[in-house]
């Protein structure tokens, strides 16, 4: 039997019936790119996977991956490739005493978190419930939780990855090390299928307890400024996000900043004691309304981020991450907060200090604070306004930025190189790597600026 035989309906040329769905399904952003793969292969097993790399090889075509979909680009959907649908591959084995898990790439972040909370289990997934972790850990995997952990790509412990050749390999630090340190970082740059990830769990925290305090845009100086100031002190098992918005806070006279913080403690009291930073923050006064903390079970009842981004709706992002001082970050940030161009965009401002030392791997580039700058609409033709409010933000945050989180649209939208995801060291030693085991480039790379939504 051929190898277009073996996957039999799961291989959908475009011209076959069921294409333009698969197409457009494998965006979780409203806007679909013009982009038209050769085609799509549904994958329902490592096999599938094996058979549509060795596919791609015989008709000359090149590879592109598909997991969650959440990529705001659609980095997955590449013109004349042959694109891996790797949803399906959904399994969960939970060894709960050695804390220790085999995962699917298309396990979402909610499925995983249901399995593993009744065993007492937590992993550090996305914050948004239906990012994938496929896309999400070979991103870096920036997730709850991540000041304490690190990056989920960190917990990584080895990868099973179908290769440039067709064939099933592990990698992790004794075998097959150079991939396994590609696989944990590389993003869409990555050079093959990852089918399975062997993570590391950590123990479920005894208490989850969340506080929001929402400030008027006219404190952002004074808040952004304080932000800044206490980053260090930020207990490292706390989450803290500033989202400048005025859908979430539903707020009948514009934008107002909602300064999100959630602690993951062993007791009540250390809970109480991490976010008390915030109740006691010199500003509190100042604020429209305010919780101090609410103890919730799970981090599934913690909606606000879903809230934000929900399906269907048309997206442009971009980030930063920026370690330079307060007094030159705030300002590059006023137009964008004083611009908000639909009610439902907004301006994330998030701690990244105080995470633990980065292993050696791909993801090596990480700076003191993240800023997001995200639009939103529901009409197609504001698409060209919304995506021009982001990328002219984005380049007027670049004077203070390091880089940016690989999730973002840089290159597409900035036309920004990969040196704006890694480090010298580590792009340098990604590009070896790639030679090594993708020489004839069967992969697709990073998403240029010419190949943007």
């Amino acid at each position: 039997m051929t190898i277009e035989g073996k996957l039999e309906r799961r291989l959908l040329w475009s011209d076959d019936q069921g294409y333009e769905r698969a197409r457009r399904d494998a965006v979780w952003n409203g806007r679909k790119p013009p982009r038209r793969p050769a085609g799509i292969v549904l994958a329902q097993d490592t096999a599938d996977v094996g058979a549509a790399v060795r596919l791609a090889r015989e008709r000359g075509l090149q590879v592109s991956v598909r997991a969650g979909g959440h990529s705001t680009s659609a980095a997955g959907v590449r013109e004349g490739a042959l694109l891996i649908d790797v949803s399906r591959l959904t399994s969960i084995d939970v060894e709960a005493r050695a804390r220790t898990a085999v995962v699917g790439p298309g396990v979402l972040g909610q499925d995983l978190d249901l399995t593993l909370d009744p065993l007492g289990l937590f992993f550090p997934h996305g914050h948004c419930s239906t990012v994938a972790v496929g896309g999400f850990l070979l991103g870096g995997g920036l997730g709850w939780n991540w000041r304490a952990y690190g990056p989920g790509c960190g917990l990584v412990r080895a990868v099973e990855v179908v290769t440039a050749d067709g064939e099933v390999v592990r990698a992790d630090e004794s075998q097959n090390s150079d991939l396994y340190w590609a696989a944990r970082g590389a993003g869409p740059g990555f050079f093959g299928v990852v089918t399975a990830f062997h993570l590391e769990m950590q123990p479920k925290p005894a208490v989850i307890k969340a506080a929001a305090h929402n400030y008027p845009l006219a404190a952002r100086g004074e808040l952004l400024n304080w932000l800044h100031e206490v980053r260090h002190e930020m207990a490292p098992t706390v989450d803290q996000a500033l989202c400048v918005t005025q859908h979430v806070t539903h707020s009948p006279d514009g934008p107002t900043m909602l300064l999100g913080t959630v602690a993951f403690a062993d007791s009540e009291r250390e809970a109480d004691d991490a976010l008390a930073l915030f109740a006691n923050s010199p500003l509190r006064e100042k604020a429209i309304w305010g919780d101090d903390g609410t103890t919730v079970g799970s981090v599934q009842h913690l909606t606000g981020v879903d809230e934000l981004y929900p399906a269907g709706l048309r997206y442009a992002h971009d980030n930063i991450m920026s370690s330079a001082a307060a007094s030159a970050l705030v300002p590059a940030l006023e137009a964008a907060l004083t611009s908000l161009p639909t009610p439902r965009s907004h301006v994330n401002w998030q701690n990244l200090a105080g995470v633990p030392e980065l292993p050696d791997m791909a993801f090596s580039l990480l700076g003191d604070t993240l800023i997001e700058v995200v639009a939103v609409g529901d009409d197609p033709k504001q698409d060209a306004q919304l995506q021009a409010w982001v990328t002219d933000h984005a380049r007027q945050l670049e004077p203070v930025a390091i880089g940016s989180q690989i999730g973002a649209d840089s290159m597409a939208s900035r036309g920004l190189g990969p040196d704006f995801y890694f480090s010298a060291a580590a792009l340098s030693r990604l590009k070896i790597i790639r030679d090594r085991w993708d020489p004839a480039h069967r992969f697709v790379s990073f998403l240029l600026g010419s190949d943007t939504v």
